[in-house]
């Protein structure tokens, strides 16, 4: 099978796996991310084999590609505007300021699981639109 990750995208805090006996690892990116490594990648995080409990893994992440999203300036002055009005909401969601505004400023990427709770919380405040946000692409997960 041929590298089709891209490494520059992985971060540091990323665990790899390599519990080849696992089985979900055929379908787990972490395994799979661990089997393709860099010949420069010389340390990093791991997922230990006693995580694997009755051939259920608590850190599986399926290997397959997702839509992602980032920033939350789009030009629709309407939804702009909510995202702003929810400011305080998305910073204690994201984590903190300084990570509220990598995602608003397109540095960091949503994962549908989190674009699906930010536009929960914009429908919670009366926002009926579909949301959108400022770029998209479909990747791996990383985080």
């Amino acid at each position: 099978m041929k590298n089709r990750y891209d490494y520059s995208q992985i971060p540091p805090s990323w665990r790899y796996c390599f519990n080849s006996s696992c089985p979900m690892s055929s379908e787990c990116l972490r395994y799979q991310t661990g089997q393709y490594l860099p010949a420069d990648h010389e340390w990093g995080q791991a997922i230990f084999p006693p995580s694997l409990k009755k051939g259920q893994c608590r850190f599986f992440r399926k290997n397959e590609r997702v839509r992602l999203a980032t920033g939350f300036v789009t030009g629709n002055r309407r939804q702009d505007d909510m995202f702003i009005a929810l400011r305080h909401h998305l910073t204690r969601y994201l984590g903190g300021q300084g990570t509220y505004y990598l995602y608003r400023n397109g540095q960091r990427w949503l994962s549908p699981e989190q674009q699906e709770h930010i536009s929960r919380l914009l429908r919670e405040a009366g926002y009926t639109d579909e949301v959108r946000f400022a770029q998209y692409k479909d990747d791996y997960y990383y985080l």
